[in-house]
């Protein structure tokens, strides 16, 4: 922390948490805030840290019934374990198990692909998530208070939802009602609670979807800080929802304050 953020931090009613990245969302702020007995927004450390990292979240998704692509974790020190022995096949996703904007991230086609995407994932981190590539549509849902707001659908303009397409202006078109059957819509938004309830989260947070041509869902994550400004998805599906910016904001604030002063 910077100089005098914390005294600051401390004198405030509640801290709105807008940080994004491996700090800013893996429950070491949360938890640091929770011993200065500072009050802050959305999901506490315990959901954070969870949601944080693929390869956990992952598995508490499994153990829900909560449908997500068949993976696997991967330290540094299993590099050398054949692709063969993994269980999975090509094509695959190969990223980061902490990372977050899709930074890291690589469909895997070639065993060549393979090799170059493990030294492109470990450069980030110690331990990555290997994954069964889905092709499909991509969603997101974003949660308040165990409600589901409506279904957006993100359809990039080339490629996948990568870094590019996530911050470059024009690079995707987002949807919102998406434009699928209201059974699918209803499925998602089911999931999607379920899973926050899975990962023990708090208040607000945004899942991540991909529907394959046979109609089966697949949760990918969880965001527990998903972006906030006003041209971000959660803010597009809540005003859908007829919540506009500044409500939103004073919503999640209402919903975050109220939680910490009923535990």
């Amino acid at each position: 922390f910077g100089p005098n953020v914390i005294k600051i931090c401390q004198a405030a009613d509640v801290v709105f948490m807008a940080l994004h990245g491996e700090n800013g969302e893996n429950g070491k702020i949360q938890a640091a805030f929770d011993l200065f007995g500072i009050q802050y927004t959305g999901s506490r450390y315990l959901g954070s840290a969870l949601a944080m990292d693929k390869g956990i979240s992952k598995k508490m998704f499994e153990a829900a019934g909560i449908p997500t692509p068949h993976g696997i974790s991967m330290s540094k020190a299993q590099r050398g374990v054949p692709f063969a022995e993994t269980g999975l096949s090509l094509p695959c996703v190969v990223k980061p198990c902490c990372g977050g904007s899709s930074i890291g991230v690589t469909i895997v086609r070639t065993a060549d692909e393979y090799e170059a995407a493990l030294d492109e994932a470990f450069k980030y981190e110690n331990e990555i998530v290997i994954e069964d590539y889905i092709c499909g549509r991509e969603f997101s849902v974003g949660v308040i208070d165990m409600q589901a707001l409506p279904v957006i659908e993100i359809a990039p303009v080339e490629g996948f939802y990568d870094y590019k397409n996530k911050y470059k202006a024009g690079s995707a078109v987002e949807t919102c009602p998406a434009d699928i059957p209201e059974e699918v819509a209803e499925r998602m938004k089911a999931l999607t609670v379920k899973a926050f309830d899975a990962l023990k989260l708090n208040v607000y947070s945004r899942a991540d979807f991909l529907l394959d041509a046979e109609g089966n869902l697949y949760c990918l994550e969880m965001n527990t800080l998903p972006g906030m400004t006003s041209a971000s998805l959660m803010p597009k599906e809540a005003k859908v929802a007829g919540i506009e910016y500044s409500a939103l904001c004073e919503l999640i604030i209402k919903k975050s304050m109220e939680a910490r002063y009923s535990s």
